[in-house]
């Protein structure tokens, strides 16, 4: 008896369908909470109390640090070296905002996408009326995934560890809006790719990630349509209300 209900079920999980790299992804987004891998903190030995620190510290300033002109110029992979160690970096939407004619004639529109989660654990989930779903979510303490000074080689690690069979010659660069607010001008930071067309039970997708070594910050954003066409027309307008919020000191 034991030995036909084992029988049985290993029948059952051969005939459960495989899901794709890209559905793997999709998961990954919706469901975890972060990405980060953390190591076993080391005890450390018993240590005779330090004194107290001074109740006023003056501001850190790092040489040759410009905020300013770091946010005006292109975030590439080489140029993620310039921010400043340990301080975050952050996504920024308007998804949720209600539709405001261009020319302002008009009472705005509802949103064209609902708010599921804000910011748990990192991540921000929206839905719109079509059947696309969009995921983002920040990320920081990447120490094993950073390849000290290489943001390319530490995004290529990011995206294997969430697409473990993920060949790096299928992942492309794309650009993200690098600017304060979302919908505002200004110039793109480098992520790397990968999509997947829509198949039998599986949508179209396209997953972005960016590891900012310096800043010790993993990025992560996702997008799945229904079809192919409606993932083509859908990027673009989610590229006007989301953005990537350079530090501000």
């Amino acid at each position: 008896m034991e030995k036909q209900r084992s029988t049985d079920q290993r029948a059952r999980r051969q005939r459960l369908p495989l899901p794709s790299a890209a559905a793997l992804a999709l998961a990954a987004a919706l469901t975890l909470t972060a990405c980060t891998i953390t190591l076993p903190a080391t005890e450390t030995p018993a240590t005779t109390p330090s004194a107290p620190p001074p109740t006023f510290a003056p501001p850190t300033v790092v040489a040759g640090y410009d905020a300013k002109a770091i946010a005006g110029a292109p975030m590439t992979f080489e140029a993620g070296n310039s921010l400043r160690p340990d301080v975050p970096v952050a996504f920024h939407d308007i998804l949720g905002e209600p539709v405001q004619a261009a020319d302002y004639t008009q009472t705005p529109g509802p949103p064209e996408w609902k708010l599921l989660v804000n910011k748990v654990g990192g991540q921000t989930r929206y839905s719109n009326a079509s059947g696309c779903q969009l995921t983002y979510w920040t990320t920081t303490r990447q120490g094993p995934l950073i390849a000290q000074g290489d943001d390319r080689a530490s995004t290529v690690a990011l995206m294997k560890y969430l697409l473990p069979s993920v060949m790096e010659s299928s992942l492309g660069e794309a650009q993200l809006p690098w600017a304060a607010e979302a919908g505002k001008a200004g110039p793109g930071i480098s992520f790397l790719a990968f999509g997947t067309k829509a198949g039998k039970d599986v949508m179209a997708s396209t997953v972005w990630a960016r590891v900012l070594g310096t800043a010790d910050t993993g990025l992560l954003l996702t997008l799945a349509c229904p079809t192919d066409e409606l993932l083509a027309a859908t990027t673009p307008k989610v590229m006007t209300k989301l953005s990537v919020a350079p530090p501000s000191n």
